[in-house]
């Protein structure tokens, strides 16, 4: 949906964090997207859902933790306000956001969750699987069957997978898409940051994509810079593909990839 800006006036999507035009916040920016949780109750839910280790992550949803290395976010039933903190490893509290705003505060936390799991399955090793015993082996014939039929469902699921890893210009805006996530051109703060998007782009996102290589003529930073750029690891990262198989209990996090003396 389209809204006016308070600054200047232009008309500019609800989902703009910054106007495209002037630069101004918008106080009205709609922060919710498809398949987002927006409640702490929804954040707990999709952790679940997906295997998410949250004792080993030092991940405290709902509570107030009050020891060292913790991320979390509760509600102050005091004031009404939500609060995303980051415990840093010598104790000390640093909040991320405090306010009212439910649906920003979880994504907050969101955000930085799906950072922190990214990281570490970059740095993790393939396990050798043990191949079961008693196993019958297969005919040549039923092999190639089986292959054909995979390799069908990947070419499918690719077709199917969405948009792909580069620069998309959308109503006078830059974004950039990667592993899943969106990212906008910050012109007030000459940055990239995490970004909703329009339904338009998100379902038409061919015809506004540009390249997957940066050009200076974007008028935009190159996201290979930015500190959400990750190796190209591929269409493997989205979380609603292999994600359950990855994290089947509390020993496989290393928090070492953490820098808990960071703010965030």
């Amino acid at each position: 949906m389209k809204i006016k800006c308070e600054y200047c006036g232009q008309m500019i999507s609800e989902t703009n964090q910054t106007c495209p035009y002037c630069g101004a916040e918008n106080s009205r920016v709609s922060r919710v997207a498809n398949g987002v949780p927006t409640t702490i109750e929804e954040l707990k839910t999709y952790c679940g859902k997906h295997n998410l280790p949250l004792q080993s992550m030092r991940v405290f949803i709902g509570e107030d933790y009050r020891g060292a290395r913790a991320f979390g976010i509760y509600k102050d039933e005091a004031t009404g306000n939500f609060i995303v903190y980051k415990n840093k490893a010598n104790g000390v509290r640093a909040v991320r956001y405090e306010g009212n705003d439910e649906a920003y505060a979880v994504n907050e936390l969101y955000m930085k969750i799906r950072e922190r799991a990214y990281e570490q399955k970059r740095h993790r090793k393939p396990q050798k699987r043990r191949t079961p015993t008693g196993i019958v082996r297969k005919s040549i014939m039923y092999n190639i069957i089986i292959f054909a039929m995979v390799l069908v469902f990947l070419i499918l699921f690719w077709r199917m997978s969405g948009p792909g890893r580069g620069y998309y210009f959308y109503e006078n805006s830059t974004y950039y898409y990667d592993s899943s996530n969106w990212y906008q051109w910050d012109t007030y703060n000459n940055e990239w940051a995490p970004s909703y998007v329009d339904s338009d782009l998100e379902k038409n996102y061919d015809d506004y994509y540009q390249s997957r290589d940066w050009d200076d003529d974007y008028g935009v930073g190159d996201f290979a810079d930015s500190d959400y750029y990750s190796e190209d690891i591929g269409r493997d990262d989205d979380w609603d593909n292999d994600w359950d198989d990855d994290w089947d209990s509390d020993d496989d996090w290393d928090s070492s990839y953490d820098d808990w003396d960071s703010d965030w």
